[in-house]
């Protein structure tokens, strides 16, 4: 099944960086139900682009708690054709084609709530985690934060002014530290202490010991590339955190290296969609993704290179490899769960239920 896309008007474009452009849009009234959001979650957006549908995420960094605008910002990469084309083509009402909001990196505020949350974020990672900082200190008044956030140097820090505002005003719950990789960067402009490096294992523990760590009262939450994020999870796992309070997106697949996989020809494929079975001969090294599609199966999915975890299902009998598993989290994969758009089968049979 694809994504349902909306039409919807942009009403404000900006530039918080050299490198990076916000777009901010409207939601109409009669859509407010279908565009319910929680903090960390992203929209789809599709664009027509020399001719060709392109379609991208965005993570929302409003909180759901404000009633303002909805925002998104796009960091212009060199070979980012829809980074670019968001900087350079799109205009002020213009009408741009978006999905609902989707996403698992979430968090759910609780008004009683007393704990400290813990961020690292990277680059354009910070984008899901600013809005759940901002919902943490609108609705969890008695809960602590403590963000570890890199960047190349800085002109580079999205949201820093904002950053800084909220950091004056909420001084005794949030403390942010921020680590600069640019070589023989003067940081002396910064106007306070920076860490210099990228976010390594002897960071996070200093970070951790400098923020009083206590781990039951705690919350983790981890947001960038690939590298990044797997050496933030096993650094934390070491320490002790349970997998339960570890948050992770990733935003790129940048750092990560996968084995070439194969799978053989004629593999029977069984799924389970919306309570009616689908068989698919699989074709040599085509994914549960691509067979679906193939036979017009309504088939859950949108990014398909495993960030998004839409097309996630379980794996009821059979055996694959996946490309890719960053959108899933340990319980899932512990519960048989697997995402199609990267799954190649290695078995003669292959099962699959996406409930």
């Amino acid at each position: 099944m694809e994504q349902v896309f909306y039409s919807l008007k942009v009403i404000e474009i900006s530039k918080p960086t050299y490198n990076s452009t916000t777009v901010s849009f409207t939601i109409p009234k009669g859509l407010l139900n279908t565009f319910q959001f929680q903090a960390g979650q992203h929209l789809c957006f599709k664009f027509i682009i020399n001719g060709k549908e392109e379609e991208r995420m965005y993570s929302l960094h409003n909180s759901p708690f404000e009633n303002e605008m909805y925002q998104i910002t796009s960091k212009i990469k060199d070979t980012g054709l829809v980074s670019k084309y968001i900087a350079t083509n799109l205009k002020l009402g213009d009408i741009i084609k978006v999905s609902e909001p989707k996403g698992n990196f979430v968090i759910q505020p609780t008004e009683n709530c007393c704990k400290t949350h813990y961020f690292f974020a990277a680059g354009s990672g910070i984008t899901p985690i600013f809005s759940m900082i901002k919902t943490i200190l609108l609705k969890e008044k008695r809960s602590k934060i403590k963000l570890l956030y890199a960047n190349r140097n800085i002109t580079d820090i999205l949201f820093y002014k904002e950053l800084n505002d909220w950091k004056e005003e909420f001084s005794e719950r949030l403390e942010i530290t921020h680590t600069l990789t640019k070589r023989f960067l003067d940081t002396s402009q910064i106007g306070e202490v920076v860490k210099r490096g990228r976010i390594n294992e002897e960071m996070i523990n200093e970070f951790l010991n400098e923020n009083s760590l206590e781990i039951l009262k705690s919350e983790f939450y981890i947001c960038g590339p690939g590298e990044m994020n797997q050496m933030t999870l096993d650094t934390l796992t070491e320490l002790g955190v349970p997998a339960k309070l570890i948050n992770y997106e990733y935003f790129s697949t940048e750092g990560i290296t996968y084995d070439d996989l194969n799978s053989a020809a004629n593999v029977e494929l069984d799924a389970l969609i919306r309570n009616e079975n689908y068989h698919v001969i699989l074709n040599e090294n085509e994914t549960v993704l691509q067979g679906l599609k193939r036979v017009g199966a309504p088939v859950p999915f949108s990014c398909q290179n495993g960030i998004c975890g839409t097309c996630k299902t379980k794996l009821t009998d059979g055996k694959v490899e996946m490309k890719s598993s960053m959108a899933l989290s340990s319980n899932d994969k512990k519960h048989n769960y697997i995402l199609a758009c990267q799954s190649l089968a290695q078995s003669t049979v292959v099962m699959v239920d996406f409930e």
